[in-house]
């Protein structure tokens, strides 16, 4: 009942509003009912983009076409084409909500053409023709509407928030508000652009055509991009959830090294695309282990065997990914994770800055995880792993993303970074972690290549 309250006084607000406007406008009310149903029909396809869940499209279309509309189609034009969309939408379900969306904006439509009167603005057809005079008599005042329509608007969510929710009104309405951000005022200006053309440059309802058609075409590829990328997201999960389920140890690694990894890539300075790419790689880093888990030896003391079929799966791993266009730029990074500083580690020996530079975070990010989250020797704290890792630096690691972790571990919340792995009730490998550095310091005195084989508990590297 409280929220069909809000709405119904919402709608029974904008309704005075509107004639309030109209009635200082002598209700000479802008370029008429065709105009009004124009702008109308423009907010309904913001509203049934939204119900086809592209919302970013929906806030662009409807807004501007709710600035534009308040020196168009004037106080009562604008409350219609900004309320009755949103109420005619039976695609929702809720009648509640449509409701209170009829209000809600409607409320803002004729809130924003007062304050646009109040504030020197006039309607197109008495738009100056200069450009000075367009600034101040039609895009400052705009301005300042659009602010106190958005104010209206966090302030109806956080009170349809408060009724149905009991959360306070205020810290609702301020979160709303800092989610939009400043961008969310061009969205004046671009109404401001829509009236110019519409009125001093003479195009009419064509303006339409010139800035909504842009606009749309530019949100068409931004969500197409945004649908990708959730593809692209639930492929790399499902082939994580196929590794964790092979291997029920292993659950959370992936996790916690791509959160470490897209934490180093910050402190290095990584772009977004270079993070997004490490993400990835840092998730998939062992999804070789899938192909080469039946060459495993059964015997724990088969030093030998366990690290011929382990060097083995950084490129199996590349094998099973490298039809996905969108890793393409993360297989290096998976390709060459277990390189050594020095130049003795696998698949390719690399040396130094050889080494792809993903690949150098992955190693350091994926260390710092076998020693903290639990292996056959036992865990270390965040420092005392750091510790260890700082003594490897230059031999095994990188050092520069070596420093890079100390950074971040000594930021607020690192604990988090640093999580042990929860307890599954699976029991314990049987087999080496692949991933403890000590295993890394295995394979470096052994190699193939070498004539000096380390045999199982000889040798300066503890088998662990």
């Amino acid at each position: 009942m409280p929220v069909v309250l809000l709405a119904g006084s919402l709608v029974l607000i904008a309704a005075v509003l509107a004639a309030a406007g109209g009635w200082l406008r002598g209700y000479d009310d802008g370029a008429g009912v065709g105009v009004t149903l124009l702008l109308m029909g423009l907010v309904t396809l913001g509203v049934q983009i939204h119900e086809r869940g592209m919302s970013h499209w929906s806030v662009s279309v409807s807004t501007v076409v709710l600035a534009a509309a308040i020196p168009i189609a004037g106080p009562i034009g604008t409350t219609v084409a900004a309320g009755l969309p949103y109420l005619s939408d039976f695609r929702s379900r809720n009648w509640r909500t449509r409701v209170f969306n009829c209000g809600m904006t409607g409320t803002m439509g004729a809130t924003g053409s007062l304050v646009y009167l109040a504030t020197g603005g006039v309607l197109v057809d008495h738009a100056p023709s200069s450009a000075g005079g367009l600034l101040l008599r039609v895009g400052l005042p705009l301005l300042v509407a659009y602010v106190v329509m958005i104010a209206v608007n966090v302030l109806c969510i956080g009170l349809i928030s408060h009724v149905s929710r009991g959360t306070r009104v205020v810290p609702v309405a301020q979160s709303v508000l800092r989610s939009l951000g400043w961008g969310y005022l061009s969205h004046a200006v671009i109404g401001f652009l829509f009236v110019v053309l519409w009125g001093p440059v003479g195009l009419g309802a064509g303006s339409a055509i010139f800035v909504l058609g842009p606009l749309l075409i530019a949100h068409w590829a931004i969500g197409r991009d945004a649908l990708a990328r959730r593809e692209h997201q639930e492929t790399v999960t499902t082939f994580v959830a196929a590794l964790e389920e092979a291997d029920p140890a292993s659950v959370g690694h992936s996790a916690r090294v791509a959160d470490l990894a897209e934490a180093l890539a910050g402190e290095l300075g990584l772009g977004a695309t270079e993070t997004e790419d490490l993400r990835y790689a840092a998730l998939l880093h062992d999804i070789g282990l899938m192909v080469v888990r039946p060459d495993l030896p059964t015997d724990p003391q088969d030093e030998i065997g366990y690290l011929s079929a382990i060097s083995a799966h950084p490129l199996a791993g590349v094998n099973v990914l490298e039809g996905l266009d969108f890793l393409e730029d993360s297989l290096p990074a998976i390709a060459h994770h277990h390189e050594r500083w020095d130049g003795r580690g696998y698949p390719s020996g690399l040396r130094g800055e050889d080494i792809p530079p993903a690949a150098r975070v992955v190693a350091v990010a994926d260390a710092f995880d076998a020693l903290v989250a639990g292996s056959a020797t036992g865990t270390l704290s965040a420092s005392e792993a750091l510790h260890e890792l700082r003594r490897r630096a230059g031999t095994h690691l990188d050092p520069r993303v070596v420093e890079a972790l100390g950074e971040v571990l000594g930021r607020p919340g690192s604990a988090l970074l640093a999580r042990a792995r929860p307890a599954t009730g699976n029991p314990a490998r049987l087999l080496p972690d692949h991933d403890h550095p000590s295993v890394s310091d295995a394979f470096a005195d052994w190699q193939p290549e070498s004539e000096d084989v380390l045999t199982p508990g000889t040798g300066e590297t503890p088998w662990p």
